[in-house]
């Protein structure tokens, strides 16, 4: 398809040109290359099945359906694709070392760096998703019949919806951080895939597009490529990986508790 091979045509040289994994200096031990190479692979992957399965789904949803309200979903996770992950995904590959070098700058612990910079990158991704949503009725549908936010309000969505329970999931990963060395490319992974979990929880087709990984991965990449060497932090052992799914889990689930029940006494209604 021609859309496919677009975006296969714009993403690939960039992954192709992809430097080996040393955003969290001094991570990987001298035979450490499987989990250098393991990860890259996997991105790429993920990459090109992206490529191809979101432009057939988007071809099978806007040819064969009449419902207006599929055809704007469709349109609106089109949307953030091209602006977050294909836009969003390359300036990060082409900024990430003068990003890392002006952080290296700043005197401030790098804690507080990667999670104000993971905070910063989330807001500005739920800015385009909110975005998407206020688009309806120029996909051809209305605001509140088809969206990909809780909310068309911007201030809701992130302090009832998404980013206040991004916060504690990276508050965790400063903690997995600074005891366990894992490198960029697993960090991105791993949030994906918690990322593409919860979104799967409210929508199981979430499963399918791929996309979610770099949605949700790109939101703690500059922030893990950013991170020092830690000379305490250890190589991870198989179920740290298990760790680092649940661990940010369990600290957001006490506050998607809380916030549920703070909206529905200040009588916000949310639509997801």
């Amino acid at each position: 398809m021609r859309s496919s091979a677009l975006i296969r045509k714009v993403v690939e040289p960039s992954l192709a040109s992809l430097p080996r994994d040393e955003g969290i200096r001094g991570a990987l031990p001298g035979p450490g290359m499987l989990r250098e190479k393991v990860p890259r692979v996997l991105i790429r992957a993920l990459a090109i099945y992206t490529a191809i399965v979101l432009p057939l789904i988007v071809t099978i949803v806007l040819v064969g359906s009449h419902d207006s309200r599929s055809r704007a979903i469709i349109l609106m996770a089109t949307g953030l694709v091209l602006i977050w992950v294909v836009v969003g995904g390359l300036l990060t590959l082409r900024l990430r070392g003068r990003v890392r070098e002006l952080l290296g700058r700043i005197s401030l612990r790098w804690e507080w760096k990667f999670f104000l910079l993971a905070t910063a990158l989330a807001l500005l991704e739920e800015a385009v998703t909110t975005s998407m949503t206020n688009l309806a009725p120029e996909f051809g549908s209305q605001i509140g019949v088809a969206f990909i936010t809780a909310s068309n309000n911007y201030l809701v969505v992130i302090a009832f919806s998404s980013v206040v329970v991004f916060v504690p999931e990276f508050a965790a990963w400063v903690l997995l951080l600074r005891r366990y060395a894992f490198t960029t490319n697993e960090v991105f992974l791993l949030y994906g895939f918690l990322g593409t979990t919860m979104e799967a929880s409210l929508n199981p087709t979430a499963l399918i597009g791929g996309f979610w990984f770099f949605v949700y991965g790109l939101m703690v990449y500059l922030p893990a490529f950013s991170v020092p060497p830690r000379p305490g932090a250890v190589t991870p052992r198989w179920f740290h990986y298990v760790l680092a799914y649940f661990v940010p889990l369990a600290f957001a689930l006490p506050v998607v508790g809380a916030d549920t029940v703070i909206a529905h006494s200040l009588g916000i209604h949310l639509w997801a």
